[in-house]
């Protein structure tokens, strides 16, 4: 890997960067009060464990990366949520 200086102040110069902060600024740092980096640090980390695992995908059809789509034995659906519900996803419950 190649490390690439981009100009300061150029937002633009680098849109897949500024677009991926935006979003965890957006989805998940604009609901907490951080009093330490050790917080911090574990709300990006459960996010981004959810942003790679659990949330639909645009590129992949809006499937789930980690799903695993064979059938399973009908259950109810549970609601399986972190981060007090600001990181929320759904699965079905082994019957």
């Amino acid at each position: 890997m190649r490390c690439i200086r981009i100009p300061p102040k150029a937002p633009q110069a680098n849109a897949f960067c500024e677009s991926f902060i935006g979003t965890c600024k957006h989805q998940c740092l604009n609901h907490f009060v951080c009093f330490g980096l050790g917080q911090l640090a574990h709300i990006n980390r459960v996010w981004l464990d959810y942003y790679h695992t659990q949330r639909p995908h645009q590129g992949t059809g809006n499937n789930i990366i980690s799903a695993d789509f064979r059938h399973t034995s009908p259950g109810p659906v549970k609601r399986q949520e972190r981060l007090g519900g600001i990181v929320a996803w759904y699965e079905r419950e082994a019957a």
